[in-house]
């Protein structure tokens, strides 16, 4: 997932670059190991937050995060949260960036991986 050329993506509506940036970080400064394991509640706690900021979500809204958030983290065998980096892991613009969260997902039996990416800037 990390090696793949679409991973450099800022999430600030540039799209995707071939410069070595991914969200707010230097590409080269992710790791496998950087990705610990969440459980599912940590997994949709952090992405509800994110996206209700405290607030009710109108019905549609909430029901599109049920289909395409919260089902596939329900449904993912193993989550991971990217983890903290280091202040000098942030690029040149990386600041932009209120919040930034990352999860990846994967479902075994199916065999796929899941970027998720809940950011605003």
């Amino acid at each position: 997932m990390i090696a793949h050329p679409q991973f450099r993506d800022t999430y600030d509506g540039a799209g995707i670059w071939l410069e070595p940036r991914h969200g707010q970080w230097w590409a080269h400064r992710i790791t496998p190991g950087t990705y610990v394991a969440v459980d599912e509640s940590s997994a949709t706690g952090t992405i509800h937050t994110w996206a209700t900021s405290g607030v009710l979500p109108p019905p549609d809204l909430d029901a599109r995060l049920q289909e395409a958030v919260h089902t596939p983290i329900r449904q993912a065998t193993s989550r991971y949260a990217l983890g903290d980096l280091p202040e000098d892991a942030q690029h040149d613009y990386g600041p932009i960036h209120i919040e930034f969260h990352e999860l990846v997902l994967i479902d075994r039996r199916v065999g796929t991986i899941a970027l998720l990416v809940a950011a605003d800037d």
